[in-house]
């Protein structure tokens, strides 16, 4: 609980979109920041495959070299077939291209946006394709490769094909699972709220108790929070009764998937600090506060934009403890 302080909550404590908990990485982050990318491909290189420690550092890299994805090209230049560096540089274009476009509603993104961002994404899927064939047994170029599916709205088939393809390699992968969970939400792909409730089910179903993979009940509760709650149409009576039924009604469920992953039978993953994050997000809003806060503090103040970012992120987080998830 390092991020309380005397005066309330501890802002600068806060890390938003740096889920982790681990040194190397942090060092690594800070070190890319500054322009040093040896020590990041350094680093990835040491990481073993298809682990979900391998997908965190991935991402980690990838957001702090935002804006330095020509150095990473230049570096690729000397080394066209190293799969970490084709990795490291398609993560990262991935990451700019939604940066670009950000994360509004389309009718709310411009035309202009709109063509940088398919055209960095295209590069971006020709150089994780180019990461696929160097490295053919490693998941986290097609957990990555997802959001450049999903953005450039490639045909359902094609965005399940990837996401199989990362299972096959590592099924225990949180990446494609949260990935997935964001390829089938309303706001992106237009389906009913059904057909992902019948994922998050499925997954948690399948889930062995103490895996990180339980937690995906809460990123699917997350998105169905937002779809109800962002629907301003139906009379207020209605929008009640569709919020019982669709949120608060889901509570039961929720609680039991944390159940089933936060017990003595778990093993520590790398992904639990982002996991906390969003069961956090989604037990707040089921009305469950006390195990709310629970995992809030388990975050060590490290949160991400999705979910936070639906409620002001790192402001709306701190406001959320401050207030003790009520």
């Amino acid at each position: 609980m390092g991020f309380f302080s005397r005066k309330g909550v501890d802002l600068a404590g806060l890390r938003l979109d740096q889920a982790w908990v681990d040194d190397d990485l942090d060092a690594a982050y800070a070190a890319v920041r500054r322009g040093d990318l040896s020590t990041g491909l350094a680093l990835l290189k040491v990481t073993p495959a298809n682990t979900n420690l391998r997908s965190i550092r991935a991402t980690g890299l990838a957001k702090a070299a935002v804006g330095r994805s020509e150095q990473l090209e230049m570096r690729l230049e000397a080394y066209p077939k190293d799969p970490d560096l084709l990795l490291w540089f398609g993560q990262t274009l991935v990451f700019e291209a939604w940066s670009v476009r950000t994360g509004q509603r389309a009718k709310d993104v411009s035309a202009q946006r709109f063509a940088t961002f398919h055209d960095i994404l295209r590069t971006a899927a020709e150089v994780l394709q180019g990461a696929i064939v160097a490295a053919a047994d490693d998941a986290v170029p097609w957990e990555v490769l997802q959001w450049a599916a999903l953005g450039l709205q490639a045909e359902p088939e094609d965005k399940a094909e990837i996401f199989h393809a990362a299972l096959i390699r590592h099924p225990g992968s949180y990446a494609a699972h949260t990935g997935r969970v964001q390829v089938l939400a309303k706001k992106w792909s237009g389906l009913e709220l059904a057909e992902l409730v019948d994922f998050g089910d499925a997954v948690v179903g399948r889930a062995r108790p103490g895996s990180v993979l339980c937690s995906i009940a809460a990123h699917v509760f997350n998105e169905v929070w937002l779809e109800v709650a962002s629907d301003k149409d139906p009379p207020r009576v209605q929008r009640l009764k569709r919020y019982a039924r669709e949120v608060s009604g889901r509570r039961p469920d929720l609680t039991a998937a944390r159940d089933k992953w936060w017990n003595d039978a778990r093993t520590p993953d790398p992904a639990d600090v982002s996991a906390h994050g969003a069961m956090a997000f989604a037990l707040k809003w089921a009305g469950a506060k006390s195990e709310a806060m629970d995992h809030a503090c388990r975050t060590e103040g490290r949160i991400e934009s999705v979910p936070w970012s639906y409620v002001g992120g790192v402001p709306g987080f701190a406001e959320a403890l401050a207030k003790r998830m009520d």
